[in-house]
């Protein structure tokens, strides 16, 4: 038993660590941090959500609905260009950091690109230190200093470290008192693709180092982006409009946190799939505020979230029928798709489903003395998915605070997904696949993967069946011999 503060708890009070980085969706986090999200994945064993969609256009509209479960436009007036009427975001802002220190916490807000800052590029900022830890002075005097050193360091030390090292230090003083740290990485990913690769190694160590320290075994660990690249020639893509929608957004909990926690914890890898956004970071982070390591906290999450709230905590279930409109996301920033039933004798169906058939086919092509070749009986049913026409539509914010949209983009839709079930024949075999249509190119993509094989086969792969080396055939092959 730890006692910590008033009452006696099983655990001590989680520590909260935030990791974020600028400008990089859930797939690009990937594509140039693979060592990092490799270790996440495979190591400390995380959980990324899958259906985490941005509510609004650049960092402050990601991070302030996290911070303070409202949006901008919801908070007092803290504009730079207002003047006279704007405040301080000190007091005119509910930030959770003041909810954490109010129950006993250490604080921290750290930001590594002061010309850009969150809070101070288009807002008043603060008037003073808002948490216990606060980078951004330092930033200020070190600025002047970076042309004296190679490009991204000071000293002999790559910049970005001076984050990690300094959040390595703050997690391992006063151990026994619990923080909530936010850190917030710009300078490398904000104005480019690539350059952010250079730390994944250091930013693997950065990990590994908080895993065997110890600090993990107390700590919820969230690693996580606010969006996509908004400026480079891919956001000009529709891949890319979708990818600035969907950042990275990864929750790691302590080994002990599933057992004491069972229905939080349950729920939580139900819900992460499904759409979420970030007020909901917030609802989850007040959750975690609250745990006392009690057996009644876990009972406590077994009552659903209120199904009209737009927070719902990640700890409770969440409904999957969510939209983007019960979620709080406008139309131009939805990344759902949109399903529409195709006509079965149209040409464009009838071209994807030779192009499944073919596919089939070029499977089983090596072993064709054994495999029969497959022909197109009928198609069963046919739909496409496409991206919702708001989000195709939108070009930009029309003005500086992000509030406005410009709905003007007049690229239109270069990808369609067709979903189609087909039979064929011989053997009544009924296959159901999703192929990727380029629109422009007109041309279809189909990947092995995903093709199902959706009623039984039964016997008809029998020539196959007991080969290890051709066990990959079996859903496919319609065996030639009885």
């Amino acid at each position: 038993m730890t006692s910590n503060g008033p009452g006696n708890r099983l655990h001590p009070k989680l520590n909260v660590l935030i990791w974020g980085h600028d400008s990089l969706s859930r797939n690009m986090f990937i594509r140039k941090l693979p060592q990092t999200f490799s270790y996440l994945d495979k190591e400390l064993k995380g959980h990324v959500l899958e259906g985490y969609n941005i509510v609004g256009d650049g960092t402050p509209q990601a991070l302030i609905p996290i911070l303070t479960g409202s949006t901008e436009i919801e908070l007092p007036e803290a504009r730079l260009s207002q003047k006279s009427r704007a405040h301080f975001l000190n007091d005119a802002y509910p930030f959770i950091w003041k909810d954490y220190k109010r129950h006993g916490y250490l604080t921290g807000y750290l930001e590594d690109a002061p010309s850009i800052g969150t809070f101070q590029y288009r807002l008043m900022g603060f008037d003073k230190p808002p948490v216990d830890y606060y980078l951004r002075p330092y930033y200020i005097a070190a600025e002047a200093h970076f042309k004296k050193f190679l490009k991204y360091c000071i000293g002999s030390i790559p910049r970005h470290k001076i984050i990690s090292n300094y959040v390595r230090n703050i997690m391992k003083a006063k151990k026994e008192v619990p923080k909530f740290i936010f850190s917030f990485h710009s300078e490398l990913s904000h104005d480019s693709i690539n350059l952010i690769q250079g730390m994944d190694v250091d930013l693997e160590d950065f990990m590994k180092d908080l895993e065997i320290s110890g600090i993990l075994n107390n700590t919820v660990l969230i690693v996580m982006s606010d969006h996509g690249h908004r400026f480079s020639t891919i956001r000009e893509t529709q891949q890319g409009k979708l990818e600035e929608r969907l950042p990275f957004m990864f929750f790691r909990f302590p080994t002990w946190f599933e057992k004491v926690y069972p229905t939080a914890y349950r729920n939580f890898i139900e819900n992460k799939k499904i759409l979420t956004t970030p007020f909901d970071i917030h609802k989850t982070l007040m959750d975690i505020l609250h745990m006392t390591g009690l057996e009644t906290d876990d009972q406590e999450f077994k009552i659903p979230n209120n199904s009209s709230s737009r927070q719902m905590s990640l700890f409770r279930i969440i409904p999957e029928n969510r939209t983007c409109a019960m979620a709080g996301i406008e139309p131009h920033w939805c990344a759902c798709l949109s399903w529409k039933n195709l006509e079965i004798n149209s040409a464009i169906v009838r071209r994807a489903a030779y192009e499944l058939i073919n596919k089939v086919n070029d499977i089983t092509h090596t072993n064709r003395r054994a495999c029969a070749e497959l022909m197109l009986s009928r198609i069963i049913s046919a739909s496409s998915l496409y991206p919702k026409e708001a989000l195709m539509k939108f070009k930009k914010s029309s003005d500086m605070d992000g509030r406005v949209p410009d709905l003007s983009d007049k690229g239109g839709i270069t990808h369609v997904i067709i979903q189609i079930t087909v039979e064929t024949n011989p053997g009544m075999g009924h296959f159901e696949a999703s192929l990727q249509y380029d629109t422009k190119q007109d041309d279809f993509r189909i990947n092995d993967s995903e093709i199902s094989r959706i009623n039984a086969y039964g016997i008809q792969a029998h020539c196959v069946d007991q080969n290890p080396s051709l066990e990959h055939l079996r859903k496919y092959c319609f065996c030639i011999a009885s």
